[in-house]
């Protein structure tokens, strides 16, 4: 009975009414598309971060938890290089050890899933926060429009932010967890100590930040009592809650140290780390419109511009709250700083945004439905959804995409004895050290609290200056260096030493040895017959097969390699060994399954064996994993093999889909196969000028193809006069109606007499 009263009041509907009822009051005016819309745009928003792979956008979060697996080891905070070879050793104020213990514990347990829920339940969090903030504004008359803008603005910023698990999540999270509680629980106030110790060991080089919000509604809460504005037992509570914090800021195993950290930060930083380089000017204001990707780019200067205009307004009328007055200065003076702050920048003025939106009015349109407004709000409604899918990753592993990592070097170096020094360029420098230290270790990463601007210098110009290449093997002689496989300057660079011969070619980075340090490595692993940057090209001199032979060597040791088996597969097809070919572009798709090369080197390898119905189902198993330009290609060969097979339909809709001769240049066969299948399915027009461009290209002495676009040319301008224009038809088929009415109706008559 229980069960089915229950179920009564589910489906009637009194459940939820009874739900909202018990809601605080200041949530109540919501319309319920708005609640309804707030769930899905987060619970989407945490699909999306639970979709998303950890990929190696930068290596940061692996330096980490090098150094949170060296603090569970050693038990003590790694403070110094100890990863590095670099003489004398750097020490540094390890001022996110407690990140770092944090995610190696993490690891240690759930490995990259536990990484991937981490990453996922700290952005929920700061979105569910910044929710709330927004929608207990105690206005009832808040603007529908501005809640629209301010929570798909500042779920923009949290969501752009959050791929790379990095400390700076925490702060975003504890930014807006105490400006919550100081607006909207002060009750909590108490807790906001513990908050911040919390704050200091996760992240602690930006304590300047709880300082200032802290500082900002201290002072705010100091004028009200003095103003007898404000209680005095929860207004002193809150205020001692607060200056409770500053002793908090000193809970780390740093002390008084950390409070250096933030000042010495050097000018040159912002010359090799993106992020801290300063805000272009000109991003203030230019607004970009970038198709159905919402990005940060898209809404900063919106958000800028209302935030400054927000700021002047308020403090024109008298209506600026002093906290959020220093909050917004001192957001500005971060942003000033650089790209790097952006984000405090938006959550420390979003109190101030919040308060000037909930003093306006609502404006209602004359029309209750259907108005310009609400079609604008539902396109912006649908965006966000639109974007996140947009980015999903079309092909990668899960829960680590191991293709946007160094794997096939980190294999060799474990494989082969020894150990060593390794140079290797600063992108990867933290994968390498997690994964091989510590047996081998490495010059330097991008930590700029550790190592100092020099240090950076001799890192990069390590790969492009060859005195600087010289004076840093002879102060350190590694045994290994590895390069990017891009970085084909530095190759030039290093055969100048003659001492260093190619053992690996991975997918990412090639790999050196010094053979005089590991004779072993270079004897059994030297490539003598490829180039490790250019793998697919054979030298002059050398036998394709001895030349696959040593790609094979390597695939002993890294066999699903993306480069090496599309190498193999790509030589054997180029030579038209197609039986050979085969098995090994199965082995790419293999271990390939969602990369849209290995699929289209398999389908081009069947089509070539004509077996055209393989080389079709191939073909559309790439373009699932294709962007557009390649479904183009892919059109064309699915269109090229339903020509082959007779079936003249499918091979008009996709050549046609893919070919563009205004585009680029476009083979000879393809054009004349879309011809030919124009002429049957009946595009006549459309085949007599493809006809003709196809000859117009052609060489002086006509090549087979093109004879035989002469010949069917000419088929279709004997025939082109006996058939009538569409216009023509339909009159010819009225007339013909007309004269079959016309005798029946003759016919009719003659009855009838």
């Amino acid at each position: 009975m229980h069960k089915q009263h229950f179920r009564e009041r589910l489906f009637s509907g009194n459940l939820f009414r009874e739900w909202v009822a018990a809601l605080p009051e200041q949530w109540q005016h919501l319309p319920l598309y708005l609640r309804l819309y707030a769930v899905l745009l987060i619970g989407g928003g945490l699909l999306f971060q639970l979709s998303y792979p950890i990929t190696l956008l930068d290596s940061d979060m692996w330096y980490h938890l090098d150094g949170g697996r060296w603090f569970w080891q050693q038990g003590s905070v790694p403070n110094h290089s100890f990863f590095s070879f670099i003489e004398p050793e750097r020490v540094f104020v390890n001022y996110y050890w407690g990140f770092q213990a944090l995610i190696a514990g993490i690891y240690e347990f759930g490995g990259y899933y536990g990484l991937l829920v981490l990453r996922a339940l700290i952005f929920t969090l700061t979105t569910v926060l910044a929710y709330r903030y927004i929608i207990e504004e105690r206005s009832r008359h808040f603007p529908v429009l501005l809640f629209f803008l301010l929570f798909i603005t500042y779920f923009t910023f949290i969501e752009g932010r959050a791929a790379g698990l990095r400390p700076h999540l925490f702060s975003h999270l504890f930014i807006l967890l105490f400006i919550y509680i100081l607006e909207r629980r002060p009750r909590w106030a108490p807790i906001l100590p513990l908050i911040t110790a919390a704050w200091v060991n996760l992240h602690g080089i930006v304590y300047l930040v709880p300082v200032l919000i802290g500082g900002a509604y201290f002072i705010e809460i100091l004028y009200r009592l003095i103003k007898k504005e404000q209680k005095r037992d929860r207004g002193w509570t809150e205020a001692l809650s607060l200056l409770a914090c500053i002793p908090a800021l000193l809970a780390t195993p740093h002390g008084l140290e950390l409070l250096e950290s933030p000042f010495t930060i050097s000018n040159f930083v912002s010359m090799y780390i993106t992020e801290m380089k300063p805000i272009d000017p000109r991003a203030l204001y230019t607004v970009a419109i970038t198709g159905d990707n919402l990005q940060i780019d898209n809404i900063f200067p919106f958000a800028f511009l209302i935030s400054t205009f927000a700021l002047l307004r308020s403090l024109l009328d008298g209506s600026l709250r002093i906290s959020h007055g220093i909050m917004a200065v001192g957001a500005y003076l971060l942003l000033s700083r650089g790209t790097r702050f952006l984000w405090e920048w938006a959550l420390l003025v979003l109190p101030l945004i919040t308060h000037f939106a909930g003093s306006l009015k609502e404006i209602q349109g004359e029309r209750k439905y259907l108005s310009i407004m609400h079609l604008f709000l539902a396109a912006l409604m649908v965006l966000p959804f639109v974007s996140m899918i947009k980015r999903l990753p079309l092909h990668t592993d899960y829960p680590f995409d191991r293709e946007s990592a160094p794997i096939g070097i980190t294999r060799f170096l474990k494989h082969v004895p020894g150990g060593g020094k390794l140079l290797s360029p600063p992108s990867a420098a933290g994968f390498l050290h997690w994964e091989l230290f510590p047996e081998y270790r490495i010059y330097a990463d991008l930590q700029m609290s550790l190592f100092n601007d020099l240090d950076i210098y001799q890192l990069f110009s390590f790969y492009r200056n060859e005195n600087s290449t010289a004076r840093t093997i002879a102060q350190y002689q590694p045994e290994y260096i590895s390069a990017k496989v891009a970085g084909k300057a530095f190759k030039e660079i290093l055969e100048g030493r003659k001492e260093y011969v190619p053992v690996f070619a991975g997918d990412h980075q090639v790999l050196y040895v010094n053979k005089d340090l590991r004779p072993e490595v270079a004897e059994n692993f030297q490539l003598k017959l490829v180039d490790p940057f250019n793998i697919s090209i054979v030298k002059d001199g050398v036998e394709l097969d001895d030349h696959i032979e040593e790609l094979k060597k390597m695939l002993a040791i890294y066999p699903e390699s993306d480069r090496i088996n599309h190498a193999i597969a790509r030589l054997l097809f180029d030579a038209k060994r197609f039986n050979e070919a085969l098995p090994w572009a199965e082995r790419f798709v293999h271990y390939q399954p969602e990369n849209p090369n290995s699929h289209y080197l398999l389908g081009i390898i069947q089509e070539n064996s004509e077996n055209c119905d393989l080389a079709i189902d191939h073909f559309k198993e790439s373009m699932r994993y294709s962007d557009v330009a390649f479904r183009k290609i892919l059109h064309i060969r699915i269109g090229s093999c339903s020509y082959i097979k007779q079936d003249f339909v499918a091979a008009y809709h996709h050549l046609k889909e893919g070919l563009n001769p205004y585009a680029k240049q476009t083979q000879e066969a393809d054009i004349y196969q879309l011809a030919f299948s124009a002429f049957i399915v009946g595009e006549t027009e459309e085949s007599l000028q493809l006809l003709k461009m196809l000859l117009h290209t052609a060489p002086a002495e006509k090549d087979e193809i093109s004879r035989e676009a002469e010949k069917l040319l000419e088929t279709l301008r004997q025939h082109e006069d006996a058939t009538p224009s569409f216009i023509g038809w339909l009159l010819q088929m009225g007339k013909q109606l007309f004269n079959k009415d016309r005798t029946a109706a003759d016919h009719s008559t003659q009855r009838d007499s």
